[in-house]
């Protein structure tokens, strides 16, 4: 994953404060919210978590239910207490299926929960739920991909065009922009593979003298195969977990 977005930058100036402490968990977890761009900082106890929240400022906190020093629930209400940390959205790992520690977690106040270890889609969804104003229910990944419009180059650079590209459409950088709604063909050149969809144009940014952001178009996809929907999903899921099981195995089992 390459040239990111300027909504990824944005949200790359925001940290998200970490706290558990068993290595694999943490090692994943932290990979996967860099791969969303937001920057992670660790804690392994709850007494490092609230140095950190008082020095990083983040905007959420995600903590394990047990800590060596005070449960997850005391170190929440701890938070709760502090002028500068009631508002600080929290939410907890806990066991794949736990209903029950889920439930108790959110009749506390939590603002969500996720499993242990963390699963990339439902942490993005979780995490965009809390932390964005518009928040995304699938994952969106900058690239560089092959794309045709209307069987046309978007007269992008090497003929590789940067894309935010999700399973329901794509952002291209273009200085070719189409007006909006208007109904055009894409087509997207993954791996081994030609997505063919028909879209519609979302919305076009200009940029302009002085702008940081450069000019492109939002594309949703109104039809696509259901086969190639889910190639995009996995190839997905794939860049974004890529490396992650060798980041593990590079952990000694004494501390795991």
């Amino acid at each position: 994953m390459n040239n990111v977005s300027p909504t990824e930058k944005k949200r790359g100036r925001r940290s998200i404060v970490a706290a558990g402490t068993n290595s694999r968990n943490m090692l994943s977890l932290s990979m996967l919210l860099q791969r969303f761009a937001y920057n992670v900082v660790i804690a392994n106890t709850a007494s490092q978590a609230l140095e950190r929240i008082a020095s990083a400022r983040p905007s959420l906190l995600i903590t394990d239910l047990i800590l060596p020093d005070m449960s997850g629930m005391d170190l929440f209400h701890k938070l709760r207490q502090g002028r500068t940390t009631s508002s600080l959205p929290v939410i907890f790992m806990i066991h794949p299926g736990d209903a029950a520690a889920e439930r108790r977690c959110m009749d506390y106040g939590a603002s969500g929960c996720i499993s242990k270890p963390a699963q990339a889609e439902e942490l993005y969804r979780t995490v965009q739920e809390v932390m964005e104003p518009k928040p995304r229910s699938c994952i969106r990944i900058d690239m560089r991909l092959p794309v045709s419009i209307n069987d046309r180059s978007p007269g992008c650079p090497e003929n590789e065009c940067a894309i935010d590209l999700s399973e329901h459409g794509i952002y291209v950088q273009t200085q070719k922009l189409y007006p909006r709604n208007i109904r055009v063909t894409i087509q997207i050149h993954m791996k081994d593979r030609t997505i063919s969809a028909e879209g519609s144009v979302l919305h076009s940014r200009t940029g302009g003298a002085g702008s940081s952001l450069k000019p492109g178009m939002g594309l949703k996809f109104t039809s696509i195969a259901p086969g190639d929907r889910e190639f995009i999903r996995t190839f997905i899921h794939d860049e974004v977990t890529k490396d992650l099981d060798a980041a593990l195995s590079r952990i000694s089992p004494v501390a795991r």
